[in-house]
């Protein structure tokens, strides 16, 4: 699949607003309360959205022109502080996440816990697709959620292809290829190493306010609404795409091809062990400060390398990299450092403080959830709408009187779940398999959408007061 380009006219228009926007800014006359420095902070800042929001450049591209630029205006003193954020180490578990990925991709796990899913539900159509949502949700927990869709894609395939009769095909390829990106994007609520947005959004409330979310605190929000959304979504996704009924006899067939035959391998066992004490020690690290979850995913992955093991090669590391991700989650991180340092971030607070907005806790992360899903209609990259909204939302909680974590972790959550049209890079994977149209993925998770909505604005604020975030 190729990834979209802005190219020619349109590229050229994203390119231009951008240089005009960045141009007006600068000579605006320096607002009562900030520095010069602070108002060229701004201009960048808008300058680096509207390129990651037009495209109107290769993303990387985007980013090290904002880099570059940076120094020149005066917004860091020196070249050092324009790429701070990428010595941030969100980036290195980023990368590390990356490695994780391709050490499950190589061995037979995903299709052992399909088999033993699917040996429990059963033969009938909805069934199997219920055990593969939850086992692509599962599988998101360790993994970022593009192999996920990728890998749980391919062995969906599998059952779609082997389907003879053209109407069944139809019918089935529409609704599992929906249901394998949405259960991906619920998966990646679960845990801070779950998605990489996650760790985007804790790093920028780190820098902004100087609090933190533990793994603990987020699992015990993420988990919950994951265990919640799962049958809520399957429930969705058979009722409005009614996928078609098939002999037990083909179902039969596909769940003895899904089993994996041999013994659980040395390799395998390894990468079960690795990432089971990772998990122990990322939960561990809530309480023992000797312990960051940061080393333990540098460290786990590290251990993939091992010679003699076998389980992960540098080339095969490599090409398994998002360098995307991490070039706009470095660039993030240091412009969000650069509005901290030159002030902006207190501007705005002071800015904002004298409006009462008499909203409860309840209503701001409400209202948070419901901005962030309109926003995406407009911003489809989600680094790029944590970009836009943390800033601000951090900002209308300190005014509103809600703690500012509960904002960002609505914020993270939402901007994960970006599945109303296939825009994101994961439901393109399957989008570009052709067995549904861009308007039929709306037909069902808009209906989920709105469910997130209402239960994040109860669920953070009753268990953010019970985790005392």
């Amino acid at each position: 699949m190729k990834k979209r380009q802005a190219c020619g006219l349109h590229g050229l228009i994203g390119l231009c607003l951008a240089v005009l926007v960045l141009f007006i800014t600068l000579m605006v006359d320096v607002p009562d309360g900030l520095t010069i420095e602070g108002r060229n902070t701004i201009g960048i800042t808008i300058f680096f959205l509207i390129l990651l929001i037009t495209e109107a450049l290769p993303l990387p591209v985007s980013c090290l022109l904002t880099i570059g630029l940076t120094p020149l205006f005066n917004v860091t003193e020196r070249f050092a502080g324009a790429v701070v954020g990428f010595a941030h180490p969100v980036v290195f578990f980023i990368l590390a996440s990356f490695g994780i990925a391709g050490a499950i991709m190589n061995v037979p796990i995903t299709k052992r816990i399909l088999s033993a899913l699917l040996k429990q539900a059963g033969y009938r159509i909805e069934m199997i697709l219920l055990a593969m949502m939850i086992t692509t949700a599962a599988l998101s927990f360790f993994m970022s959620n593009v192999p996920t869709c990728a890998i749980m894609m391919s062995v969906a395939l599998e059952f779609i292809n082997m389907l003879e009769d053209g109407e069944e095909k139809k019918s089935i390829g529409k609704a599992f290829m929906i249901a394998i990106p949405v259960a991906t994007m619920i998966g990646g609520m679960a845990t801070p190493a779950s998605s990489s947005l996650n760790l985007l959004a804790i790093g920028l409330l780190e820098q902004h306010t100087g609090q933190t979310v533990t793994f603990v605190q987020w699992m015990a929000i993420g988990i919950p609404l994951v265990v919640a959304l799962i049958p809520f979504a399957w429930f969705l996704i058979i009722k409005v795409y009614k996928p078609a009924q098939i002999d037990r006899e083909k179902t039969m067939i596909y769940i003895e091809n899904v089993q994996v035959k041999e013994k659980v391998s040395g390799k395998e066992a390894y990468v079960i062990a690795i990432m089971a004490a990772a998990l122990i020690l990322w939960i561990a690290s809530s309480w023992v400060q000797g312990i960051e979850i940061f080393t333990v995913a540098i460290l786990a992955c590290v251990l993939f390398f091992m010679p003699g093991i076998n389980v992960l090669s540098w080339d095969k590391f490599v090409t398994t990299i998002n360098w995307d991700i991490i070039f706009i989650s470095g660039t993030v991180l240091s412009t969000a450092n650069a509005l901290v340092e030159n002030n902006v971030s207190s501007w705005l607070v002071g800015m904002l403080y004298p409006a009462n907005l008499a909203l409860s806790t309840n209503m701001l992360v409400g209202l948070a959830a419901m901005v962030s899903f309109v926003m995406l209609l407009m911003i489809t990259s989600a680094p790029a709408l944590i970009t836009v909204l943390a800033g601000p939302f951090i900002t209308i909680a300190m005014v509103g009187g809600a703690p500012p974590a509960y904002l960002i972790i609505a914020l993270a959550f939402c901007a994960g779940n970006c599945y109303l049209f296939p825009l994101d890079t994961v439901q393109l994977i399957t989008y570009g398999k052709g067995y549904y149209r861009m308007t039929d993925m709306c037909k069902s998770t808009i209906f989920l959408q709105i469910a997130i909505v209402a239960i994040l604005m109860f669920w953070i604020p009753f268990m953010g007061g019970v985790l005392g975030i």
